[in-house]
């Protein structure tokens, strides 16, 4: 092989998300969705409010389920964390 003509290495694939049902459907999936709502949830060090944000990105359609649920956590950070992983907010 002469210098100059060796053919670059192929870049890698980018390994997002799958987007099939089976990838985010199963139990697994929402282990790691639920803990990766509870990660940012605790960066953000009970700055924010979820209510206010609910209201915010889903004006008129927030469940009332996940309004309670919101309205009844524990911590502002577990508030962040149910409306992370709440069915509005996975919606597509």
């Amino acid at each position: 092989m002469a210098c100059g003509t060796a053919r670059p290495a192929p870049p890698s694939s980018p390994a997002g998300f799958d987007d099939v049902a089976a990838s985010w459907a199963g139990p697994d999936a929402l282990m790691r969705r639920v803990e990766a709502a509870q990660a940012f949830a605790a960066r953000m060090r009970g700055e924010g409010d979820a209510r206010a944000l609910a209201a915010a990105l889903f004006p008129g359609s927030l469940s009332a389920s996940t309004g309670s649920a919101i309205a009844r956590a524990e911590s502002p950070a577990q508030a962040i964390a149910l409306l992370l992983v709440s069915p509005e907010f996975l919606r597509r």
